[in-house]
C-alpha cells in the first residue's frame, strides 16, 4: 500500500509532468528540425535548378546573339553583291561610267558585258551572233562633245570597235521610265526597265530586239540566307522572353 502511493505521488508529482512534457517538446523539436531541414533542401535544390536553366539561357541567347551577327552580316554581304544599281545619266554626262557595270542583254542573247575597270579602260565587251556562230569583240566607248548638254534623259556614247576608226556607233543609255524618241521613232523597248541601245540610224528604237536590259543576279543564296536570319531572329526572341521571364519569378 506505501509502495503503490510512493509510486502514485512519483507519477503525477510537477517534477515527472514536467520531464514528461519536456521530452515530448524535445521529440517535436527534433521533428520541426528535420522538416525544416528537408524544406531547406528542396528549397535550395528548386533554387539551383532555377539558376540552372537561367543560366542555360543565357548562354542560348549568347549563342542566338552571335550566330544573329554573323547571318546580318552575310545577308548586307549578300545584298551589296546583288545590288542591282541604277543608270545614273548625271554621273554618266560627266564621264563617270560606274553604273554601267554589268551585263546588258538582249532578247535574242546578244551582250555587252562591262566590268569594273570602265571608267579605266572606257571598253565593253560584246558577244554577238553571226550567222549561228558566236562572235565576240571589244569596242571603245567614248564620250561625246556634246554630252555636256543640259536637261537631258538619256545619255550617249560613240562606240568603236578597238583598235579601229571605222564601224562606230552610237551606244544610248535609257533609264527606266524615260521613253526615247527621235522624229516618227519612238521608243519601242520595256521602259520599266534600264536598257542601252546601239546602232547608226533613229529606226534603231522602233526594233525592242535591239534594247540590252540588265542581267539580274541570282538572288537564291541571299533569301535562304534572309529566311534563315528571320529564324534565328524569331529563336532568339523566344529565348529571351522565356529568360526575363524566369529571372523575374526568381526574384519574386
Amino acid at each position: 500500500m506505501v509502495v503503490a502511493t510512493l509510486a502514485s505521488l512519483f507519477l503525477f508529482s510537477p517534477n515527472a509532468k514536467k520531464e514528461s512534457n519536456e521530452a515530448i517538446s524535445s521529440v517535436a523539436k527534433k521533428e520541426n528540425t528535420s522538416q525544416e531541414a528537408t524544406d531547406a533542401s528542396k528549397a535550395s535544390e528548386i533554387k539551383k535548378k532555377k539558376e540552372e536553366e537561367i543560366q542555360k539561357l543565357k548562354e542560348q541567347l549568347a549563342s542566338l546573339d552571335s550566330k544573329v551577327a554573323e547571318s546580318e552580316k552575310l545577308v548586307d554581304k549578300l545584298k551589296e553583291e546583288t545590288a542591282v544599281p541604277k543608270l545614273d545619266i548625271e554621273a554618266l554626262r560627266n564621264n563617270d561610267l560606274s553604273s554601267l557595270k554589268g551585263t546588258w542583254r538582249t532578247a535574242s542573247g546578244k551582250e555587252f558585258v562591262i566590268n569594273d575597270s570602265i571608267n579605266e579602260s572606257s571598253e565593253i565587251y560584246a558577244i554577238g551572233y553571226r550567222d549561228g556562230q558566236k562572235v565576240e569583240s571589244t569596242y571603245e566607248l567614248k564620250v561625246p562633245k556634246g554630252q555636256e548638254r543640259p536637261k537631258s534623259d538619256t545619255a550617249s556614247f560613240g562606240i568603236w570597235p578597238k583598235g579601229l576608226m571605222a564601224g562606230g556607233a552610237v551606244l544610248y543609255a535609257i533609264p527606266r521610265g524615260i521613253v526615247k524618241s527621235a522624229g516618227q521613232y519612238t521608243d519601242q523597248s520595256n521602259t520599266a526597265e534600264d536598257r542601252l541601245v546601239a546602232g547608226q540610224s533613229p529606226s534603231m528604237f522602233t526594233e525592242p530586239e535591239n534594247f540590252y536590259y540588265r542581267v539580274k543576279p541570282d538572288t537564291s543564296k541571299l533569301e535562304e540566307e534572309e529566311k534563315n536570319l528571320a529564324q534565328l531572329q524569331a529563336e532568339r526572341e523566344a529565348i529571351k522572353t522565356s529568360l526575363e521571364s524566369k529571372e523575374k519569378k526568381n526574384n519574386n
